[in-house]
Parts: structure tokens; sequence; C-alpha cells
């Protein structure tokens, strides 16, 4: 059972999409079926291709769900911060986890079995239409990532993910020390050598300044203009 009071455990359950219209009995009932596990920094929570873990939500700090090729590299699906969730697919499925999930840094998750889930969704039938309109939005968010990896120059999709990464805080940059152009090249689907590349091609350009710590960005309607 989770720590928290339970005022503020019922509000991070409502921001999952799927459990915001439960009632406060329902939501009671999805609070005591879950696990609380803690992760460490780079520590793994699950691996593609094992029997399914479990829907995951983090509750603290971030996390990322990413898959490796089979010479080892990574494309990040997606970043997880608190109140967002994944794993629904082998929930609902049956089948292995589709992807591997990461602590980016020091994480809380709060863990559903399939089985507790398929127990909820016997319990509360309309859970199985909330995570069925889940599944289909994350659906859109995958094809239009393909179009933007099928369509997009390496250049148009490093301007995309820099200035996704500086929308809450425009003048804060990127730190290099967390994002190096390894991680960035996991995230926008090339290779750390490519990345490098952009980068100097944009800072050629006036659209970002970098050093050994940071990158800024100067002309984020330049930034723009290249999507």
């Amino acid at each position: 059972m989770p720590r928290l009071a339970d005022k503020q455990t019922a509000r991070l359950l409502r921001s999952i999409p799927y459990f915001a219209e439960l009632s406060p009995r329902e939501l009671a009932t999805a609070a005591a079926s879950l696990v609380e596990r803690r992760l460490d920094a780079g520590q793994i929570g699950f691996l593609e291709g094992e029997a399914c873990s479990g829907l995951h939500l983090v509750v603290s700090g971030q996390a990322k769900v990413a898959r490796l090729s089979a010479d080892g590299r990574e494309q990040v699906l997606t970043l997880l911060k608190p109140g967002d969730s994944c794993n629904e697919v082998p929930v609902v499925d049956g089948g292995a986890n589709p992807a591997t999930f990461t602590a980016v840094e020091p994480t809380t998750v709060w863990i559903w079995t399939a089985e507790e889930m398929d127990r909820l969704r016997a319990a509360v039938p309309s859970l199985s239409e909330a995570i069925i309109r889940s599944l289909a939005t994350r659906c859109r968010e995958l094809v239009d990532r393909i179009g933007s990896l099928s369509f997009r120059s390496v250049t148009a999709r490093l301007a995309a993910f820099l200035l996704e990464q500086t929308a809450p805080q425009p003048q804060s940059g990127l730190d290099r020390r967390r994002w190096t152009q390894e991680e960035i090249a996991g995230h926008i689907g090339t290779v750390r050598e490519m990345v490098g590349r952009a980068l100097r091609n944009l800072e050629k350009d006036g659209l970002i300044h970098f050093d050994r710590h940071r990158i800024e960005i100067v002309d984020r309607p330049g930034l723009e203009s290249l999507l």
C-alpha cells in the first residue's frame, strides 16, 4: 500500500485518464491492489520480452521506456514523469513487455499486476472502455512519431526535441551532463555522430549556442521554422 495520504493517493490515481472517473470506493479498490517499488537512477524496472510486469505508474522521479536494437542501440519511446503510466498493452493482450523501463533518476512507481488489473476491470466495467480510449490516444502519438522519424531530417527532429525539452522554461537550456549526444540520439532515432553534426549546423546558423555544460536556444522561432 502507498504511504501517501488517501487524498494524495486519489489525486495521483485520477491523473491516469482511465482512473479519472472512478468513484471514491472504486479508487480505494485500485489503491488496495497496487505494489510500491523504488528504483535507483539507471535501475531497470522491467525488460523488453519478459512476461508482463504489470501496469506501472510513476509517482516521483523520472523514467524512460525504450527498445534496444540487435547492436545495442537505444530508441527511447517516451519519458515518464509523475502521473504518467506505461505497459498497458501486455496488461490487456497478455503478451510480453514490449519495451524496457529504466529509472532516469531515483524513482518511485506503483504497480498493478495483470491479474489485479483483470480483477479491477471485472469489478469496474467502465475501466475497460477508458483503457481502450487511452490506448487509442497512444496509438495516434506513435503514428505521429513514426511520421516524424520517416519524413523529418535529423536536424528537424533535433530542433523539435530541443523545443520540447525546453518548453516549460524556454531560457533554461539543456544540461549536457544529463543530455549527452548518445542520449539525444536515442530520443530522435539516429546515432551520436549525426547529433553532433546537427548541433554544429544549428550553432553555425545562430539558432543555438553550446559549450561543455549547456545547450542554449538562441533563436526559438528559427528552430520552429525547421519543423
